[in-house]
């Protein structure tokens, strides 16, 4: 998700498992390859490595997944002009995202909104939620933030688990249109050039 949304292309994911290889390290590595499937890359090359070694308790696992960008299509940092900041899902962490994943927005929807030319910026939020993810994407434009919501409020600051929110940063004079063809974001803050 973060790939797509910085408007990168996947090339290649290691999976680090600290399990052994059967049953548990399959089951985990089956399970990545079903997400990059569900996600449209099918022939991007998985590679990783088990602990066999000794007996494990607890499943862990670390992914990382390498992408590629031309130079010319990284998104800028400098604005000239107010962003309007959306989100687009709910907040979901552990036996809640499953019970929603009917409902949570899908690879597709964030490669369409991602390709809108009014979009500037889209950050996935995670654990440490909305309102820290939308400081960091304020610092990266070095502008300050107007909520039109309230960022204490616990929607906000609760965790969104595996990237169940995102936000979407957008040139403030093409807002009608954007809104026109994505009803289902919400607003929930402006960004303004940094004047201190």
């Amino acid at each position: 998700m973060e790939l797509l949304c910085f408007g990168a292309r996947p090339i290649a994911v290691v999976d680090t498992v600290g399990n052994e290889m059967v049953p548990t390290g399959r089951r985990v590595i089956q399970g990545l390859k079903r997400e990059l499937t569900k996600a449209g890359f099918y022939d991007i090359p998985l590679n990783g490595s088990t602990e066999d070694n000794m007996p494990t308790r607890t499943t862990a696992i670390g992914v990382a997944v390498i992408g590629q960008i031309n130079r010319k299509d990284i998104p800028t940092t400098s604005i000239d002009d107010s962003l309007i900041v959306y989100q687009l899902g709910t907040p979901y962490v552990g036996e809640a995202v499953k019970a929603h994943l009917a409902t949570i927005f899908s690879y597709d929807q964030v490669r369409t909104i991602r390709a809108t030319p009014a979009v500037v910026d889209m950050l996935p939020v995670g654990s440490k939620g909305i309102a820290n993810e939308l400081a960091q994407m304020a610092a990266t434009h070095t502008a300050k933030i107007s909520a039109v919501v309230d960022l204490a409020d616990a929607e906000f600051t609760q965790s969104a688990g595996p990237a169940t929110v995102l936000l979407v940063a957008v040139v403030a004079d093409k807002r009608q249109l954007f809104e026109r063809q994505f009803p289902e974001l919400t607003e929930i803050a402006q960004l303004h050039q940094n004047s201190d």
